[in-house]
């Protein structure tokens, strides 16, 4: 039986200097954790910025998807609380999970940096979730394809969304996918929500 581990992205823990040469200003504060060394040499704390594919592409496929490793259940985003932080973490890490594992995103609101995750891009997927695709019907179309055919279910409440996988494999996708969409914190630019079939 595969064990259980988990895994932490921190940007904290970069070296310090400033923050247009890839470094962090503001002081380590995760070295305050006792156990921050440890979780350094076992290669479990990832130091990086988590809305950085590339870097989260290096972690996940040298770090985290090896061979002995366990399978990836749960995702908990708890960063920035940005609206394109936090919905470029669905788009990179939702593919990913596991059959029925969860994505959490917390502090979907009352930060101000973060409406728009609630306000253009969780309407968006949530209209994808009831999407029908019956040609009889009036014409629609998915906003966000690589993501519909792996949602069970959204459930958010106060300030955090739970993203549930539904029963289909897990999916590697290109990092040009798991990139954030253009319309992904504008509906408008979502042609089925732009029709109005919604």
């Amino acid at each position: 039986m595969i064990g259980q581990e988990c895994h932490s992205i921190e940007i904290a823990c970069l070296p310090e200097g400033p923050r247009e040469e890839g470094k962090w200003p503001w002081g380590n504060f995760a070295a305050k954790n006792p156990r921050y060394q440890q979780y350094l040499d076992e290669n479990r704390l990832h130091c990086g910025d988590g809305n950085n594919v590339t870097f989260l592409d290096q972690v996940w496929k040298n770090e985290m998807k090896r061979p002995d490793a366990p399978p990836l259940k749960i995702v908990v985003d708890d960063g920035a609380h940005l609206a394109e932080h936090m919905a470029q973490t669905v788009f990179f890490w939702f593919p990913k999970i596991e059959p029925r594992g969860l994505l959490i995103v917390e502090d979907i609101q009352p930060i101000s940096e973060a409406n728009a995750f609630r306000t253009q891009f969780l309407p968006q997927i949530m209209k994808d979730l009831h999407f029908c695709g019956d040609p009889k019907q009036q014409p629609d179309e998915l906003c966000f394809p690589t993501l519909f055919p792996l949602l069970a279910s959204i459930h958010c409440e106060m300030h955090i969304c739970i993203f549930e996988r539904n029963d289909n494999p897990a999916k590697e996708l290109s990092l040009e996918k798991s990139q954030l969409p253009k319309n992904a914190l504008d509906l408008k630019q979502c042609k089925s929500m732009l029709n109005g079939h919604w």
